[in-house]
């Protein structure tokens, strides 16, 4: 393929190989493979699965591209209106929230460790 686009790197699904990869950023695939070897490769990510040797096509996408922008939380579990929302003091005498229906993010919840 002689011009590579965000469209056909992405298409070509979540790993590509390494002269695949060489041919998108436009260098050698020796050279590829020798700064590999050498571990001097930092422009993406190196999975080696035994001889083989892969490269994460977001890892590309990401370096020529850029970052894509964060997505926007949705109202119903970034903000928490119910009463008994960690910004209201008084919360403790509060029903919980499996009682009010709102939901609270799965990363917000404490779990005691396991053992304890």
């Amino acid at each position: 393929m002689s011009t590579w686009t965000r469209e056909a790197i992405e298409a070509l699904g979540p790993i590509t190989d390494v002269p695949t990869m060489a041919s998108i950023v436009l260098i050698n695939k020796d050279t590829a493979y020798s700064m590999i070897r050498r571990d001097e490769w930092t422009m993406t990510r190196v999975l080696r699965l035994g001889r083989k040797i892969k490269i994460p096509t977001r890892d590309i996408v990401t370096y020529l591209y850029g970052p894509e922008p964060a997505p926007a939380p949705s109202n119903s579990e970034s903000e928490h209106h119910c009463a008994s929302g960690p910004n209201n003091p008084s919360s403790e005498a509060m029903p919980s929230h499996t009682q009010c229906g709102c939901r609270v993010a799965e990363s917000a919840v404490i779990r005691p460790l396991r053992g304890a």
